[in-house]
């Protein structure tokens, strides 16, 4: 089991997440407390993927001041099922992206396995915790060296370098999250 402990910038946050090798795949566990427009919140989320780093499934439970917000999804097949119902506009989807937390740019880091300066696109399900949104959103990640690539959000004119760990595990998404530990 891997124990990640990374900082929020933005959100004033702190993050404590456990990735658990098992033979089926990775399940990943975590809880971020942070504050967010003089609110605190708090964060935990579960994620199983495969040996590739596929997700499978995934629940995040999220209180901002007392208000409960849930999300939930699986795969079948090709489709996914948010909150129970099958949702056609992610259809073939293989990614998450979680707005509060680094470790979801992780997996398709690692998933991608790209070589330098390789480029992929990817639709991903963006879920905004602290708005209560979940959509479809398409993304690019540019290797641009052994350790550091190129986010952007194709939807927006947001782009970010990443620098990751040995293990492939974002280190810094700067102005935004710090791997502390």
């Amino acid at each position: 089991m891997k124990i990640l402990l990374w900082r929020g910038l933005i959100n004033k946050s702190w993050e404590h997440c456990s990735v658990d090798e098992r033979d089926s795949g990775f399940k990943i566990a975590s809880e971020i407390v942070g504050n967010y427009e003089g609110e605190t919140y708090m964060v935990n989320y579960l994620i199983n993927t495969d040996n590739q780093w596929d997700i499978q499934d995934f629940e995040i439970r999220c209180d901002i001041q007392g208000e409960i917000k849930r999300f939930y999804g699986q795969k079948n097949g090709l489709d996914w099922l948010i909150n129970g119902q099958i949702e056609p506009c992610f259809a073939g989807f293989n990614y998450i992206d979680i707005s509060i937390t680094p470790l979801t740019n992780t997996l398709p880091i690692k998933r991608l396995a790209l070589n330098v300066n390789e480029s992929k696109d990817i639709n991903v399900i963006y879920i905004d915790i602290l708005n209560g949104s979940i959509k479809p959103v398409r993304e690019r990640y540019t290797k641009i060296s052994k350790d550091h690539y190129r986010y952007e959000n194709l939807e927006s004119t947001f782009a970010s370098a990443i620098l990751i760990d040995r293990n492939g595990i974002v280190k810094t998404y700067p102005g935004h999250f710090e791997l502390v530990a």
